[in-house]
């Protein structure tokens, strides 16, 4: 099977001299037609100055858009831009494209070829500046106002390497060749797979060279996944530790200035259990520094990112997280802007589907980027029950002593504890109705779930005892805990933390309902956590921000027939009957 070759799309500013790079790299990259300079289809004169292109009227252009001439188009200055479809052919080949473009069209590229990396191009503002003025095409107003437009930020998941071009033209012809040299080059790691094989324990540096050609798709897809097989089922502790040492590698840790940083992290499996928007205000109501990444829903109702979005901005970058934790003393924000993977994109296109048991595999991935968000502490929330990652007690229990003893290889504190996910925790299921059970602990309201209240404080104070005013007193850091929920301090630092990271208005439940009753009288003996999730996705959650379930029941209740065991909210009348039918006919909730 011959591996695609790889689409390297050169963005960058005006001045940054992406075609005098390119141009550069056209001549010293001429061995045996490995690289492939696309040519740009233009709507202007083929005489006109600058970079090389073919010229169409625009009605040529259009027809041959219609025709499937292009494999992407664009607009910019008031000119069609558009690269042709044979270069899929070229790729297909196993040969590479080297392609100038525009940012703002990178989300087209996705799907349509296989291996896209992105090369941008930049230099410092005065550099961009002296070069644009150079050309004698615009005023210095025009100039400013060009250098401070803002630019779409790059998709999650795609490679990105970047070249500096401010110096001389040959020192960024030099830095531009070497990146896709570096890129291009076939696997290293082969005779490491092998060792591997044999059972070998591989170092820190093997795993470097591994992640490394993973990250940048040198391998083809099978044999990428009998490698990521190998990997994953045959890695001993020692090796999660080195994994994990390689992979704070290809991040840069965030320095906070402060000699305690705590976070945590819970390994899912529990709809519902929001406990972090609680957490968090409480642990920076006491003055500790909190600044805690998130996932979106994957295959639940809604992840921490979705919940805290009912409420505030989540999609910050690295500087405004910076700001917004200098205003406010913590965050809760979304990771794909800020400690996002390139390796667990790759890995999971690939695991997912063989679906192998990646549990200690994740501790590297987890705990490598709480290394490089700065954090110092970290507790880490490990639920088991039938739905849960692990399925009883004893496997979070491994898990976790495994998590501790990785943080330690790192310098950090890292305690582990595992936690009864066998029902859900709280009552909403879906962003805004999770949000709604948050602000109610936050309010001291009488009818706030008290399983939720009585996690986040558990959690708040095992993250608070680390203060040195507390010294490690559990029973102290509690007292605390609850003092600050009673007073109104944690509300107060909820309020500060979505000011500072941008307010909206606060979601809330869809003012359509179904309500499903009981059929008969009875014990309400379990509950699926997962069956009432996948009724809140049917509803339009995560998306729908107003649509969920309420649980109106709970683990050991008795009920009468006709009382309502749970409520499906949802804004889309044929999206809310399809989830209300399913409820009917399987809530996930028994009784005996």
């Amino acid at each position: 099977m011959t591996l695609p070759g790889i689409f390297f799309f050169v963005v960058g500013p005006s001045g940054a001299g992406k075609d005098t790079l390119i141009d550069g790299a056209r001549t010293c990259l001429t061995d045996g037609g490995r690289f492939v300079f696309a040519t740009r289809t233009i709507t202007r004169a083929d005489d006109a100055p600058g970079e090389a292109h073919i010229g169409v009227t625009e009605t040529e252009f259009a027809a041959r858009d219609a025709a499937g001439a292009f494999l992407v188009t664009w607009q910019a200055h008031g000119l069609h831009y558009g690269l042709d479809a044979s270069l899929r052919d070229v790729l297909a080949q196993g040969r590479h494209v080297v392609a100038n473009g525009s940012r703002a069209i990178l989300p087209k590229l996705i799907g349509r070829v296989q291996r896209l990396v992105i090369v941008e191009v930049s230099a410092p503002v005065e550099v961009l500046a002296a070069r644009i003025a150079g050309r004698g095409r615009e005023t210095p107003e025009q100039i400013a106002a060009r250098l401070a437009r803002t630019v779409t930020a790059y998709p999650a998941g795609v490679p990105l390497m970047r070249v500096s071009n401010d110096s001389t033209s040959d020192v960024g012809i030099a830095r531009f060749t070497a990146a896709l040299q570096s890129c291009a080059q076939p696997p290293k790691s082969r005779e490491l797979a092998d060792a591997k094989r044999a059972g070998v324990s591989l170092d820190e540096a093997s795993w470097g060279q591994l992640l490394d050609d993973l990250m940048y798709d040198r391998y083809a897809l099978d044999e990428g996944e009998a490698l990521l097989r190998l990997l994953i089922e045959h890695i001993d502790d020692d090796e999660i530790v080195a994994l994990t040492r390689a992979r704070t590698r290809l991040m840069p840790r965030i320095d906070w200035g402060r000699p305690m940083v705590v976070d945590k992290h819970s390994m899912g499996g529990v709809p519902g259990s929001r406990i972090t928007l609680i957490v968090v205000p409480l642990v920076v109501a006491y003055g500790l520094c909190m600044p805690k990444t998130s996932s979106r829903a994957i295959t639940s109702a809604a992840g921490t990112a979705d919940a805290m979005e009912a409420a505030a901005r989540v999609d910050l970058d690295a500087t405004e997280v910076c700001a917004a934790v200098e205003q406010a003393g913590g965050c809760i924000v979304w990771n794909g802007r800020l400690n996002h993977s390139r390796v667990d994109d790759v890995t999971n296109a690939m695991v997912r589907p063989l679906r192998l048991d990646t549990r200690r595999w994740s501790v590297a991935s987890i705990l490598s980027k709480k290394f490089c968000a700065g954090a110092t502490h970290v507790v880490v929330d490990l639920p088991w029950g039938p739905q849960a990652k692990m399925t009883d007690e004893a496997q979070a229990r491994k898990l976790g002593a495994l998590f501790e003893r990785v943080g330690a290889a790192l310098g950090m504190t890292v305690q582990a504890f595992a936690t009864d996910g066998r029902a859900p925790i709280g009552r909403g299921i879906g962003p805004a109705l999770e949000l709604r059970d948050v602000l109610q602990v936050l309010d001291n309201d009488a009818t706030a779930p008290k399983d939720l209240r009585a996690k986040a404080l558990t959690f708040a104070a095992r993250i608070l005892s680390w203060h040195p005013a507390l010294g490690g007193d559990l029973v102290k850091a509690h007292a605390a805990a609850e003092q600050l929920l009673a007073s109104g301090d944690a509300r107060r630092a909820f309020e500060k933390i979505v000011d500072a990271q941008g307010r909206k208005d606060f979601a809330v439940p869809a003012a359509s309902f179904v309500d499903i009753v009981a059929q008969t009288d009875g014990v309400v003996t379990s509950i699926d956590g997962w069956e009432v999730s996948g009724i809140a996705r049917d509803a339009g959650a995560p998306g729908d921000m107003g649509a969920g379930v309420d649980l109106l029941c709970t683990a050991g209740q008795s009920v009468l027939a006709g009382d309502v065991l749970l409520r499906v909210h949802g804004n889309d009348p044929q999206r809310l009957a399809a989830a209300a039918a399913r409820a009917q006919a399987l809530s996930g909730i028994v009784l005996q």
